[in-house]
Order: C-alpha cells, then sequence, then structure tokens
C-alpha cells in the first residue's frame, strides 16, 4: 500500500490541551525550582506572571489560527497563529510589568522561556497532527 502525507484539519483541541499542560508543567517546575533553590518570593511571582503572559498569548495565538484555517488552510493559519503569539507574549509580559510591581527580570525571563518551550511542543503537536497518512490502496504493497 502506497502512502502520501496530507494535511489534516487544524487541530484546534489538541494544541489547546498541549499549552494548558506545557503550562501547568512549566509552573511545576518553577516551582520545584523555587523550593530546591530556594527562590524570593518577588522572583517566584514575577516568573508565574511572564509564564502566564506566554500560556494566554499561545492560547490567543491558537484561538486565531482556528478561526482562519477553514478560510486560508492548516498551514497558513498556524503561520498566523505563531506571528500572534510572538507579538502578544513581549506585549503582555510588558504590560503586566507595569501594571503590577514585580522584577523585571523573572517576568521576562519567563515569558521567554514559556514562550520557547510551549511553541516547541506546540510545533510537535501541529506537525504530527497534520501529517496524517492517508493509505491509496489496490491492495499492492510497495516500498
Amino acid at each position: 500500500m502506497k502512502q502520501t502525507l496530507q494535511p489534516g484539519p487544524y487541530p484546534t483541541t489538541r494544541l489547546l490541551l498541549v499549552i494548558a499542560l506545557s503550562g501547568a508543567g512549566l509552573a511545576v517546575l518553577w516551582t520545584v525550582i523555587r523550593s530546591g533553590w530556594g527562590l524570593e518570593q518577588e522572583v517566584y511571582r514575577g516568573g508565574l506572571i511572564g509564564l502566564a503572559a506566554a500560556v494566554i498569548a499561545h492560547l490567543a495565538g491558537t484561538l486565531a489560527g482556528a478561526f482562519l484555517a477553514p478560510t486560508q488552510g492548516v498551514l497558513p493559519a498556524y503561520l498566523a497563529s505563531t506571528v500572534v503569539r510572538f507579538i502578544a507574549t513581549p506585549a503582555l509580559a510588558i504590560s503586566l510589568y507595569f501594571l503590577l510591581p514585580v522584577k523585571p527580570q523573572p517576568l521576562l525571563v519567563g515569558a521567554l522561556m514559556g514562550y520557547l518551550l510551549i511553541l516547541v511542543a506546540d510545533i510537535a503537536t501541529l506537525m504530527r497532527a497534520t501529517q496524517q497518512p492517508l493509505r491509496s490502496g489496490d491492495g499492492s504493497t510497495s516500498a
């Protein structure tokens, strides 16, 4: 049987789940680092707020991609959602810096690490979801 790769539908539910689980995992990791290294409360809080900015930006980007996917296709919609995330993460982090009394370094490190690590998980999820093998066949097998 010959297999060809065709893009599947935009995996909104999978992406939202991966973003939520990645964000929760990073928050737990940040908490373990805090207790292991004895970080100050302000540093811990700033890192969590930066991580929250990254998670919110990723969620917004995924929803934007889901909105665009039916008319633009999966890959252009994902590119647009990545641009939304790229712009929204620092915009949210800087807005939260001015809104809340937090240290800037942990806020920006939390936002950057959250953005990058969630993006890697997100890309892996999108690639896995869109590369669905379709079997075309006449019953014969070919390599």
